[in-house]
């Protein structure tokens, strides 16, 4: 169970919210709704502190700047790519800017992946009712360390999930495609034509110091939360403040085979099937002489080799 920590001697109704709108996810629709959104917000008497982002990555340095400024309440207005940008801008030098901050999501993604496992949905009923409530719960995130496209290495806080193999590519896909059709169809499309194309990879996974597999893997997948792909349950046993990773290793599945367990995914069912192993654990590395993508919170983010790190009870989001 997560642990809830209501903040008794705040007053929300006298908290100025620091919202940071992504107006192009949900392949725009999150500009055009926002309008209607920020009347009902008015009518229920939340302050607003209203900033768009322009580009990518200025989600991050919005939040930097804002919990510099002193706001303790950052609202993620947009999808798991946003939610990702703003829990990165709550840390500097790898420290929480404001112990005393919170985050807020009002999902609005193609995918809404990260909300499911915290219990959440995307309407604004429930984003009013959370707020007022005010309840912080501490939960994991990853800290990981990659190469960007630039073959520099990077280092990176995630929430929800990173993929490395197919997954990466699927995602670089999505993310060049339209997106009209809603998170599943969107999601199964793009994986659907990925398989067809993509060639498993030579791949090294440890974990926790063991050298857990090597030779060609299709996918590994570093979960946090239950959920990724629009709302496959990819880790169905994943516990979003256990303190562990959980893992899915795609081996070197066919391509039919790929197929079948990507259907058996969204049902959940997938974990039995004799190629896919299920793990835990705190600390991962990934290494591969092929070139290897990975998505990271649902946004296509770099290449291999990478290490993952678990932090326990990290990051305060309001539920």
């Amino acid at each position: 169970m997560l642990q809830a920590n209501s903040i008794k001697e705040f007053n929300p109704q006298q908290n100025k919210i620091f919202t940071i709108i992504n107006p192009v996810s949900s392949n725009g629709k999150t500009g055009k709704r926002w309008p209607a959104y920020e009347q009902k917000f008015k009518k229920a008497k939340l302050n607003l502190d209203i900033n768009e982002t322009l580009y990518p990555g200025h989600a991050v340095n919005l939040t930097k700047t804002a919990l510099n400024d002193g706001y303790k309440t950052i609202m993620a207005v947009g999808g798991d790519g946003t939610v990702n940008e703003i829990v990165n801008g709550f840390y500097q030098d790898g420290q929480l800017i404001n112990q005393e901050a919170v985050l807020l999501v009002f999902s609005q993604g193609t995918g809404s992946d990260y909300i499911k496992s915290l219990g959440l949905n995307k309407s604004i009923e429930t984003v009013i009712n959370t707020y007022k409530k005010y309840e912080r719960k501490w939960v994991d995130i990853g800290k990981m360390k990659y190469l960007n496209f630039d073959e520099k290495e990077v280092e990176r806080y995630f929430v929800n999930e990173a993929d490395v193999g197919i997954g990466g590519e699927t995602v670089e896909y999505v993310n060049r495609s339209s997106k009209l059709m809603g998170g599943l169809l969107t999601y199964l499309i793009g994986a659907i034509r990925t398989v067809v194309k993509y060639d498993n990879k030579d791949m090294k996974l440890t974990i926790d110091g063991e050298v857990i597999k090597e030779g060609l893997i299709n996918s590994v997948m570093v979960s946090l939360g239950k959920y990724f792909a629009g709302g496959m349950p990819i880790a169905p046993q994943a516990v979003i403040d256990d303190g562990l990773f959980d893992i899915v290793i795609l081996g070197n599945l066919t391509k039919l085979e790929t197929l079948l367990n990507l259907y058996k995914a969204y049902r959940g069912t997938h974990i039995d099937y004799h190629k896919i192993d299920y793990l835990k654990g705190k600390e991962i590395k990934i290494d591969s002489k092929d070139r290897v993508l990975i998505d990271i919170d649902g946004e296509s983010a770099g290449l291999l080799p990478a290490e993952f790190k678990i932090l326990k009870k990290a990051f305060p989001v309001l539920v």
